[in-house]
C-alpha cells in the first residue's frame, strides 16, 4: 500500500469537504413556516396553503391547504420538493412538529 496515496487522497476528500461546508452547500433547513408554504404553492399548481408545521428539525414539514389536502415537504438533494401526503401516511417519527 502506497501511504503517500492514501493521504493525499484523506487530504483531497477533506479539502473537499471543508469547500463544500464553507460554500453552504448541503444541510438545508426550512427558514420558517413561511417559506414551508411557499414551496408547496409553487410545486403544487392551485394549491393554496393555509398553514403549515415545521419538523422539529426543520428539514421536512407538514402543509395544508384550503381544499383539505395536505402536502409533505422535504429535502430532496440541494432543494425541497412537495408531495401529497395521505391521511394514513407517516409514523409519529416523520410527522411535523
Amino acid at each position: 500500500m502506497n501511504w503517500t496515496l492514501l493521504a493525499g487522497s484523506l487530504a483531497g476528500v477533506l479539502g473537499l469537504a471543508l469547500i463544500a461546508k464553507l460554500l453552504g452547500l448541503g444541510g438545508g433547513e426550512l427558514a420558517d413556516e413561511a417559506e414551508a408554504i411557499q414551496i408547496a404553492e409553487a410545486e403544487i399548481p392551485g394549491f393554496v396553503a393555509v398553514s403549515a408545521e415545521l419538523a422539529k428539525d426543520r428539514r421536512s414539514a407538514r402543509v395544508t391547504g384550503a381544499d383539505g389536502r395536505t402536502l409533505r415537504i422535504r429535502q430532496h438533494g440541494a432543494q425541497f420538493v412537495a408531495s401529497p401526503l395521505s391521511s394514513g401516511e407517516g409514523d409519529s417519527s416523520e410527522r411535523a412538529g
